[in-house]
């Protein structure tokens, strides 16, 4: 009997050793979290807690390297933030605009459309973890979104170190190497080559892919968030170097969403301007930061028109 009571008393104590660890990693963590000045966590940080911007751009890589918002500010006189993030889908620009909106109230949102964006896709689950060091903060609009890939995230997010584990590696190498930016935006500078033409071109023709009804919601919600708080809203098709012919589910819905929700269509992908324009993409998918401020001098000429926002 006095043997079992040693181990259940050794047992208690490596678990009490265990979470007193935990919470000194986390408070450590968090607080080293919340300095970071340069990265995609210290730009998430600035939309979710400072941004006072009137015009906000979400979207996954084609946000992020499209969108100039010292054009914006300048054709729409009006301030603007950069808030796209690479490779992350429509989840993640849900939660962070219900963040964003729980401080501050823009009167424009872009939202830059990726033709596969309603596609089931696992990596867009995945990638939410960049969204774990917010769940103590905002655990009303991150569970729901979270329990879409997990149910045991309250158990999941109760240890500090796991909810920031993710998180060291880049606070480090943003440390060591800043990741310049400007608003948000990260410009691109290469052109693309004549034998890079088919390079990352997808044939969009994808009749065997799945719709996620996840995904439906969250741009669904995204459009209801924006009218409830009386923002305007925009969607966005970015150009490329040169489009494939397409029958494509994901894209064929979106359009039918907006026009239900009276949501703008703004498509470029089949603009003229850029059709084989190689000098202004740093690959077949991507505006190098030339092709970039042109394409958002057009944007923004095309909501002045649409008076999408007050001036």
């Amino acid at each position: 009997m006095k043997g079992y009571i040693a181990i259940f008393s050794k047992t208690i104590k490596f678990v009490i050793i265990i979470l007193i660890v935990d919470v000194l990693l986390g408070i450590v963590s968090n607080q080293v979290f919340f300095l970071q000045e340069t990265g995609k966590y210290a730009r998430a940080n600035h939309v979710i807690h400072e941004t006072e911007a009137e015009v906000l751009i979400f979207g996954s890589s084609h946000a992020h390297r499209h969108y100039v918002p010292e054009v914006l500010e300048k054709q729409l006189h009006t301030t603007a933030y950069n808030a796209g993030a690479e490779g992350q889908q429509l989840l993640y620009h849900l939660a962070l605009q219900e963040m964003l909106l729980k401080r501050n109230k823009p009167s424009l949102f872009i939202l830059n459309i990726d033709e596969d964006f309603l596609y089931s896709s696992d990596i867009a689950y995945d990638r939410l973890n960049d969204l774990h060091p917010y769940y103590s903060e905002y655990k009303d609009e991150l569970k729901p979104l979270f329990q879409l890939n997990s149910k045991f995230i309250d158990v999941e997010m109760f240890f500090k170190s796991y909810l920031l584990n993710s998180t060291i590696v880049h606070i480090l190498r943003y440390y060591v190497s800043p990741q310049l930016d400007y608003k948000g935006y990260r410009p691109l500078y290469g052109i693309t080559r004549n034998d890079q033409i088919n390079i990352g071109l997808k044939n969009v023709n994808d009749q065997n892919k799945e719709i996620d009804e996840n995904f439906v919601f969250a741009l669904k919600e995204f459009i209801d968030n924006s009218k409830s708080n009386n923002v305007d809203l925009v969607f966005v098709i970015s150009p490329t170097l040169r489009k494939i012919a397409s029958n494509n589910k994901s894209l064929a819905l979106i359009n039918k969403i907006a026009n239900k929700e009276e949501v703008p269509i703004l498509n470029f992908s089949e603009d003229k301007n850029f059709n084989n324009k190689l000098d202004w993409f740093h690959d077949p998918s991507h505006l190098n930061d030339k092709g970039a401020r042109y394409f958002t001098k057009l944007v923004s000429e095309r909501i002045n028109q649409q008076n999408s926002i007050g001036n």
